[in-house]
């Protein structure tokens, strides 16, 4: 799931259909190339100012802003990223960082890994960069008069691994991650759940965890599958 996600691909042609119709439904996070990348990027602008919180949106966007045509909008549209997770999402942040670090200027690249250290949140990125949707323009710090809040209803999913999904396509590996664990610890063995958890140590580079994991298992008296000793010898590689 993970991997599928993460890559994007899609050997189909678009529907002709408006673009209104066909991007909003593009569901791979590097969106085809058939698609004009002015007019494309003019709709997920558009998207993202009523939707702020799309990730997936966020996401298209700022791998769009790589092409040659739109790239002195990137660092806006990274800003929107990280303005929209505030000190949330940390490893997409990250990741998104990482893959378009080539095409950012020293002194953005500086910035957005400080503000991947700091826990200010949004403070670091109320400076308006070009492209930005999100960013206020305003260079101090505002305080909030009047705090509301309101109840949210928990999303229902049938199973974990339809959570875990949901939590994938948006972007949140690590809550994700959080969810297959705690599976695993509770003593599931669905290799199903197992995979995902696998793909996403790997995806995350996150050695660590694997072999956290993998000692739980060992000292609970579990077998170790082929799977998990594969990774495992993978991982001196990362």
């Amino acid at each position: 799931m993970l991997g599928k996600l993460l890559r994007g691909e899609s050997t189909q042609a678009p529907p002709e259909l408006p673009l209104a119709f066909s991007l909003a439904t593009e569901r791979g996070l590097r969106i085809q190339q058939d698609y004009k990348p002015a007019e494309a990027w003019r709709f997920l602008s558009h998207h993202i100012h009523r939707y702020p919180q799309d990730l997936r949106a966020h996401t298209q966007r700022t791998l769009l802003a790589q092409h040659e045509s739109l790239r002195d909008n990137l660092p806006g549209a990274l800003q929107d990223v990280f303005l929209a997770l505030g000190n949330a999402g940390q490893l997409l942040r990250q990741r998104l960082l990482e893959l378009v670090s080539d095409d950012l200027s020293e002194e953005d690249k500086s910035f957005f890994l400080e503000w991947l250290k700091s826990d200010r949140g949004s403070d670091m990125g109320a400076r308006w960069r070009k492209g930005s949707q999100l960013a206020t323009g305003q260079d101090n710090t505002t305080a909030k008069l009047l705090r509301i809040e309101r109840s949210q209803e928990v999303a229902k999913y049938s199973d974990v691994m339809e959570e875990v999904i949901a939590c994938l396509e948006y972007g949140q590996v690590d809550t994700a991650r959080e969810l297959l664990e705690a599976e695993i610890r509770a003593g599931s063995t669905d290799e199903t759940m197992e995979q995902e958890l696998v793909n996403i140590y790997q995806y995350t580079r996150d050695r660590e965890r694997l072999d956290a994991m993998i000692k739980h298992l060992q000292e609970a008296g579990r077998e170790v599958s082929a799977l998990w000793k594969e990774k495992q010898q993978e991982s001196e590689q990362w």
